[in-house]
């Protein structure tokens, strides 16, 4: 199945060329996709001497444009499946690879790669959220659980694959503040299949976060009230 792995990227010039490369380990056959959200450094450069193409955003628009932009592409390419990770270096591209064979096998429309595994399972160098940031995500689950009437442990992951459905969806319609939690919560109340699995996730490798505390908790309250609105969204039409 012809698929596209597209990274959203913002000034990630110190780590975007081994992500490229660990996608083509892991995917050798997917076509790679950088979508340079108004990089001010040197990451379009270096993901195109990696071998990537490059879609570069005329000024830094944000995670949901940046996202929106490779689903876009995704669906106007042709591609089956489509899927995404981040361009930090948290994302292992061999976990994403679980999530790809899940949609090739027809077993849901898009697979989120949930960081929460099992106590027994869990490494040393596993991804660990900070105080405010677990706080958000708990909520975040929540509402979205609840909203949905199906469990959700990983709203926030920003490693996904979908087919041809989502990527229709999510090129008509996408936040572009709230990108990861609102878009579960939008394909479920469309009809999608949207399924979990569970992957290992690492500490970012280059770069810091955005998100200062200060910003965590205004993106909070933002969020529930954007889920809140989301609820009473009409379900489009079939085949729109």
């Amino acid at each position: 199945m012809r698929t596209l792995v597209f990274i959203p990227a913002w000034n990630e010039e110190r780590s975007i060329a081994d992500v490229i490369g660990d996608v083509r380990k892991a995917l050798p056959a997917a076509d790679v996709l950088v979508v340079d959200d108004g990089s001010t450094d040197a990451t379009a450069e270096r993901a195109r001497a990696a071998g990537a193409l490059v879609a570069s955003l005329p000024f830094n628009q944000g995670v949901g444009a940046a996202q929106q932009t490779g689903y876009m592409h995704g669906l106007r390419g042709d591609y089956e499946v489509c899927a995404h990770l981040d361009a930090d270096g948290q994302h292992i591209a061999g976990e994403l690879a679980r999530l790809v064979a899940e949609i090739e096998a027809d077993r849901a429309d898009m697979v989120i790669g949930s960081r929460y595994r099992e106590r027994g399972d869990a490494q040393d160098d596993d991804y660990r959220a900070n105080f405010s940031r677990r706080t958000g995500q708990h909520l975040f689950r929540l509402v979205v659980s609840l909203s949905t009437r199906q469990r959700f442990t990983d709203t926030t992951s920003g490693m996904r694959a979908v087919n041809r459905k989502v990527m229709r969806l999510f090129s008509d319609s996408y936040s572009p503040e709230f990108a990861e939690v609102e878009s579960v919560q939008q394909a479920v109340l469309q009809g999608m299949r949207v399924e979990e699995l569970q992957v290992r996730m690492l500490e970012r490798a280059e770069g810091r976060s955005f998100l200062t505390p200060l910003r965590s908790t205004y993106y909070i309250f933002k969020t529930m009230v954007v889920l809140l609105v989301g609820q009473f969204r009409p379900r489009l039409k079939e085949g729109r």
